[in-house]
Formats: C-alpha cells, structure tokens, sequence
C-alpha cells in the first residue's frame, strides 16, 4: 500500500511538483493521513475482543472482575473475557458440554457428576496455556454453589529415543471457602 505522501504527490499538479514548499505540506499531511488511517484501522480492531489491543483487553478484564496474572498471553486474555461474555445461567449440563467442547474440543475433555455426592470432576486433557485456569474461570461462573468441583488437567508429552526417561508431576491445589451470606 502506498503512503499518503505519494498519492497527495501523485495528485498534483506537474508544475507545483518541484516547489520544496508544496513538498513539505504534502509530507506534513501525509504524515497526519498516514497516522489517521493506522488510528482508524486499530478503533476498527478494537470493535472486536478477538483482535483488540492490550489496552483494550485491559479495559474489559476491569470491567468484568477478570485478574490479569503476568505471562498471559494476549490470546489467553481474550479468550477469558469472550469466556465470561459466553456465559449464560442458569446452569445446564448441556451448556457446560457445549462450553468445554468449545473451549478444548469434544475429546479434549471428561466430565463425571455424582448426583447423589453432589460432586463434579472435570479432566482437561490439553496442552494449552492456562486450561486448568480457563477450566475454573467457566466452572466458578457457572456451576451452582453446592456442587464441589474436583478438576485436572493432563498433559503428554511424547520425547523420541530410547536413552532418555522423564518423569514429573504438578500438583496445584485450589480451596474456594464462601462464606454465609454471600
């Protein structure tokens, strides 16, 4: 695409061409023009929460309660606040399949409910940044407060070769206590 200095330039007339003051206004508003369309095409990407700015990102995450923690990625920000958006009570099993399947695929995930334990388990069996997180941002927003929420998430990493064996775990422990009256 061409700047605006060259299309203002290509719109004179021949004869003002070489006149350095006329070579200044068009580099002037040139410049203005080219700043106006790199402003306009950012306000039309920031419409969207799928293409916004860090700005704009941080703008709704206020809005919405959401924590910015250091090192999310900008992708895994939008995706939490599109989450929150997607949201709609009252709760339903379908709606929750429908949200996971969306979120990690339809076999990026097991979900089990002991009706009789009031208990819920969530596995989430993917590799992306902030699952288990984005798991829990969708549980908290829309599971009833009397159901307990047991979630994991699993990653497997295949390493090629024989002479290599590699063996770990991760624990992370999350107890949410809400008090009476809340």
């Amino acid at each position: 695409m061409a700047n605006s200095y060259d299309v203002l330039n290509n719109q004179l007339p021949y004869y003002f061409r070489p006149i350095r003051e006329f070579q200044a206004i068009l580099a002037a508003h040139g410049y203005a023009l080219d700043s106006l369309d790199a402003n306009v095409s950012q306000i039309a990407a920031n419409n969207y929460i799928s293409t916004c700015d860090e700005g704009t990102i941080a703008f709704w995450e206020n809005l919405l309660g959401i924590t910015y923690q250091f090192g999310d990625t900008l992708d895994y920000r939008r995706q939490r606040v599109l989450q929150k958006f997607n949201t709609v009570v009252p709760y339903s099993i379908g709606f929750l399949n429908d949200r996971l399947t969306s979120l990690f695929g339809s076999d990026g995930y097991t979900l089990t409910i002991d009706y009789e334990e009031q208990t819920l388990s969530a596995r989430v069996s993917s590799d992306r940044y902030g699952a288990v997180d984005l798991l829990y941002d969708l549980l908290w927003d829309v599971i009833p407060a009397h159901l307990q929420v047991i979630a994991n998430q699993e990653t497997t990493n295949n390493i090629g070769g024989t002479r290599l064996r590699v063996g770990g775990i991760v624990a992370n422990t999350r107890i949410q206590t809400i008090p009476p009256g809340e």
